[in-house]
């Protein structure tokens, strides 16, 4: 069973037939020394830090790979309203704090209904 996952609140094309609840995943992870030390040659001189961008991305598809494991093992079909929050905390090294969340529900397909034809008289 595929699982949808959207920003929305809503699945267009789709109705929610029950909610199964919220899924929190929380996320704690560090980077390198290696990656610390070249993201301060970045900061120095401007630009964006490839190897932190890299981290980031992975800790945000791994969150959102156990939040699709946790929906489908509780019996959902879909996540809604699926949210990100980051945060920095730096204590000799850099460690990234990710939070995601969203609410698992069970949600079918809607069959598109027939266009309403008004048919015109000649009178």
């Amino acid at each position: 069973m595929d699982i949808i996952v959207s920003t929305t609140p809503n699945l267009e094309g789709y109705r929610i037939t029950s909610y199964v609840g919220p899924i929190v995943i929380p996320t704690i992870g560090a980077a390198s020394m290696m990656r610390d030390w070249l993201a301060g040659f970045t900061d120095f001189f401007g630009g964006k830090s490839k190897s932190y961008q890299e981290v980031f991305a992975k800790f945000i598809n791994d969150g959102v790979k156990e939040m699709i494991r946790q929906a489908r093992d509780h019996g959902a079909n879909a996540i809604v309203n699926l949210r990100i929050e980051t945060t920095n905390v730096t204590g000799g090294k850099s460690v990234l704090f990710i939070i995601l969340y969203g609410t698992a529900v069970i949600v079918e397909k809607i069959e598109p209904s027939e266009p309403d034809i008004e048919e015109e008289s000649d009178a």
